[in-house]
């Protein structure tokens, strides 16, 4: 038997016990594609079996497969399944912070510069900032607050009319939040620190600024695939579409 010969049948073995729609959503070729289904009917699994399917067949390359999530949680079982199909060493699967920073420390060390603290615990912050008679009770809702408006791009000085034409209801006054929003910014820079949503912002910039960077990432990456797309805030989108670069290869 060739090797071409154990290569098909190796994919195909990633078909069995797969139902009639969970092999079409393998095995389809369209791209762009969103594969709709609701909980329990193994979305991660058909996107695993996806990944490995299109690998094991010569369709796409898998060192230059990504796979994107949303929690370690998430990315370390993504890993495992891919691991238990022989690819995890191949392929890259993570949270979009997790690649991000990735290939930011990448960009910070080829150019000597020297790396950001990451502040990866913004409450203990948001709670030094808050009103005394708050701190008991509004720390996380106000973090949320924070983090709804920096995955739209919002700025603490726009935050008020934004919330408004938003019909956000946030726990504290809007100037309120405005304020604190504003402290926790400048409190980063004082220190030098970047958080998470830092992260994703800064490797926006540095894809749209940045030609070398940008073909580095296009070259590594070139099939992206998405599990739990519907939680895709539009900060993540914006990161996605970048790393895309107007490739349909999602």
């Amino acid at each position: 038997m060739s090797e071409q010969m154990v290569i098909e049948s190796d994919a195909e073995d990633l078909l069995s016990g797969l139902n009639e729609a969970q092999t079409r959503a393998v095995t389809i070729e369209k791209k762009p594609l969103a594969i709709l289904a609701g909980p329990g009917s193994g979305k991660t699994r058909v996107l695993t079996r996806r990944i490995g399917w299109r690998a094991l067949s010569g369709l796409e390359d898998p060192r230059r497969v990504l796979a994107l999530t949303f929690t370690r949680k998430a990315a370390g079982e993504l890993r495992l399944r891919l691991h238990k199909l022989g690819l995890r060493d191949q392929i890259a699967a993570g949270t979009f912070h997790s690649v991000a920073y990735s290939q930011l420390k990448n960009f910070w060390r080829d150019r000597n510069q020297q790396e950001p603290e990451l502040l990866d615990r913004k409450v203990p912050v948001i709670t030094q900032l808050l009103p005394r008679d708050n701190r008991s009770r509004d720390t996380f809702s106000v973090a949320a607050e924070i983090d709804w408006a920096r995955a739209r791009g919002i700025r603490p000085e726009i935050y008020v009319q934004e919330a408004d034409s938003h019909g956000r209801i946030p726990p504290l006054p809007p100037t309120t939040i405005a304020r604190i929003f504003q402290e926790y910014e400048e409190f980063k820079i004082e220190r030098g620190l970047i958080d998470f949503d830092d992260l994703l912002e800064k490797c926006i910039q540095i894809l749209g600024n940045n030609q070398r960077f940008k073909s580095a990432q296009e070259w590594r990456f070139r099939h992206f695939y998405v599990d739990e797309f519907q939680d895709v805030n539009p900060l993540q989108f914006t990161l996605l579409k970048a790393w895309l670069s107007n490739r349909p290869d999602l």
